[in-house]
């Protein structure tokens, strides 16, 4: 079992000179956190303490990193499986081995919403699980998943769309538990670079400031790892805020043209953040 993850204090980031990324950091020198970014930091709680229990409790550490089509088909007939004698969503992150980044992070917000259920005594519609299934054939775009796996703010998009949380780009409003889209450069869309974790806070190692992340990462699979910020072009936090709207999953447009789009075009930061709600 991991150790329970800190983040930095909001006043020492605030005060104590932070190495931001280089996209992110202009914005945040030029302005303070605005009032929607104050509001959604203000709202953490029930739900990132969910997604840590299932990072610490229920996630298998290693099993390997891979991305192949073969990989999603494994993740979609093995990993998470729709039970129709049970109407529910059967979630087996070790089955899925190797995996990726967003298939991880889409495991525990499945696993994180399913302990939500058990904590309301409550049950959202089978219809609404079953839309949150995997396919082994699921372009990015399509459906929960599809959108959840998309290039870009693919899973910020989906939480933006179903108004299940909110969507900020201030790392001084980061809280462990929300889930985070590193671009490791300026690209978004066709030729980006990016990773889909779940942010655990930061730390410092010989001057410099790490970010701490769980996710499947390369080589080794599940499991935390650091990063230096200042190799980080854009950051994208997602909080999930209001779970019950899940409720809504089913009634998602078949298809996000915008995010399938990303395969084949390059997309800005300031337009990603009109379309996704980044505050």
């Amino acid at each position: 079992m991991m150790n329970r993850p800190t983040a930095l204090p909001l006043l020492a980031l605030l005060m104590g000179g932070l190495c931001m990324p280089c996209g992110a950091a202009a914005d945040i020198r030029r302005s303070a956190p605005s009032a929607a970014a104050v509001r959604a930091q203000a709202q953490q709680a029930e739900f990132n303490r969910l997604v840590l229990q299932v990072v610490n409790r229920e996630m298998p550490r290693g099993g390997g990193y891979a991305g192949a089509p073969a990989d999603v088909a494994r993740l979609a007939e093995h990993g998470v499986v729709w039970v129709p004698e049970q109407r529910a969503l059967q979630v087996r992150p070790r089955a899925a081995v190797p995996t990726f980044c967003s298939a991880a992070c889409y495991m525990v917000l499945l696993k994180a919403l399913q302990r939500w259920e058990s904590s309301h005594g409550l049950r959202l519609p089978a219809a609404a699980w079953q839309a949150l299934d995997v396919h082994p054939v699921q372009p990015d775009g399509h459906g929960a998943w599809g959108r959840a796996n998309a290039n870009g703010p693919g899973f910020a998009k989906l939480v933006h769309d179903l108004r299940v949380g909110v969507n900020f780009s201030d790392i001084r409003l980061a809280q462990p538990g929300d889930f985070l889209k590193i671009f490791w450069s300026g690209e978004i869309g066709a030729h980006e670079r990016g990773h889909l974790v779940i942010y655990l806070g930061t730390e410092r190692k010989k001057g410099s400031v790490y970010l701490r992340y769980w996710s499947a990462n390369k080589p080794g699979g599940y499991g935390v790892k650091t990063a230096p910020l200042s190799r980080m072009h854009n950051l994208i936090f997602t909080r999930i805020t209001t779970p019950q709207n899940f409720v809504h999953a089913h009634k998602l447009p078949a298809r996000d043209t915008w995010l399938s789009d990303m395969q084949q075009r390059r997309f800005s930061f300031d337009e990603v953040r009109r379309t996704c709600g980044v505050h």
